[in-house]
């Protein structure tokens, strides 16, 4: 007797089939695309929900800065759109004040995810939401702000973050100063964003971060951009035993540079970032959804 099956794959393996190039078999190359989509559906990733949005405030009074609206939509929805469409189905969402709205609007399965919700009735800030999430970390897992809106690949932050996990336990994903000075329309010499962290490497092929600027001084010319996305190993609960209350920027970075165990992965100059959480930028996120310059 003969029994046939069918298997349906997401709409991406199939478009990576179409655009395969190079030597090798099909039939191989599927059997890679599928090992890593199971390979994506083990990882976690963690997003950050639990800022207040002082910055953005009366709106944030009555909504989580997570849920503010940009193009009619929650900017929480576009990152998980953004965590559905790179394969990952494990989503932890740490919340605080007002995190019940997001609670009550996404609920425990959303677009093909899985989510739960870890909440903190005080201000632990970013490195203690992860500790006071410590029990749900068993392997390799992504880290989010939920206040950006973005493109950049999730798959390739990972990709990037294994080739290297034997040596650093820790990956940053940064985009290039001058290309976030072009996105906003400014030039270094018109204006300094002083409220995003800025990183550096040793050279451009082995990406490891020698230094980190939490709020610059001065203009930047060069370096790459924090984006709040980050790729860890369980070894990092080592770093954060001491952290409610303390930023994964402003003090778990300084660390991982000091002991050699952070890589960077830059994004393409194609990508496109911007952190919603200020007036001006919330501003800039509309326009650009709007004029369709960018697909999100």
């Amino acid at each position: 007797m003969v029994h046939k099956f069918t298997v349906e794959f997401p709409e991406r393996i199939w478009n990576a089939v179409k655009e395969k190039k190079g030597s090798g078999s099909i039939k191989d190359f599927l059997i890679r695309l599928i090992e890593k989509e199971f390979e994506l559906r083990k990882i976690k990733t963690f997003i950050l929900a639990g800022g207040e949005g002082a910055r953005l405030k009366p709106i944030t009074e009555s909504i989580p800065k997570a849920m503010i609206p940009v193009g009619y939509k929650p900017l929480l929805e576009y990152n998980l759109n953004l965590i559905a469409d790179s394969g990952i189905t494990d989503v932890v969402v740490l919340i605080g004040k007002l995190g019940n709205r997001i609670m009550k609007h996404f609920g425990q399965n959303w677009n093909g995810l899985e989510l739960s919700y870890v909440s903190e009735t005080t201000n632990l800030d970013t490195a203690g939401a992860i500790y006071n999430a410590k029990n749900l970390i068993s392997g390799t897992f992504i880290v989010m702000n939920s206040d950006i809106l973005t493109n950049i690949n999730l798959s390739n932050v990972i990709d990037s973050h294994k080739k290297q996990k034997n040596e650093n336990i820790a990956t940053i994903c940064g985009i290039g100063v001058n290309s976030y000075y072009q996105l906003m329309g400014k030039t270094s010499e018109k204006g300094l964003f002083s409220d995003y962290g800025v990183f550096y490497v040793n050279n451009t092929s082995e990406c490891q971060v020698v230094k980190f600027e939490e709020t610059p001084t001065k203009t930047q010319l060069d370096g790459y951009i924090n984006t709040g996305i980050y790729v860890f190993e369980p070894q990092i609960i080592d770093y954060l035993t001491e952290s409610e209350g303390k930023s994964i920027s402003n003090d778990i970075i300084p660390m991982l540079i000091k002991d050699n165990q952070l890589k960077a992965h830059i994004s393409p100059k194609s990508a496109f970032w911007i952190d919603v959480a200020h007036p001006e930028r919330w501003s800039k996120a509309w326009d650009v959804l709007f004029s369709g310059a960018v697909e999100i």
